[in-house]
């Protein structure tokens, strides 16, 4: 299953530090269970994106987990239009 994963940096210029740090150190990468597909930040750094992959949702709350005490995360499952539209065909009338 597919999961976008929208993060907020802090307005707090030392946290904010912190997590760049952490980002520096660690790639940012996720958990063994979770794959990165992609990851885009805002040009103005105030969010950013990224694309997970994961048969284990609690592989990717163990990555919201890493990161949660120094930003927002919001996750939300997501498709793509070829499952979309196979879920369409399915239940066509």
């Amino acid at each position: 299953m597919k999961f976008m994963l929208t993060f907020t940096w802090a307005s707090d210029a030392r946290i904010r530090d912190e997590a760049i740090e952490r980002f520096r150190k660690t790639g940012g990468l996720p958990p063994t269970g979770v794959t990165l597909l992609g990851r885009w930040t805002r040009a103005d750094l105030s969010r950013g994106f990224d694309l997970l992959e994961a048969e284990d949702l609690r592989k990717v709350t163990e990555f919201a987990y890493m990161w949660s005490d120094l930003m927002k995360l919001d996750i939300t499952p997501v498709v793509e239009d070829d499952d979309l539209n196979a879920v369409f065909q399915a239940v066509a009338r």
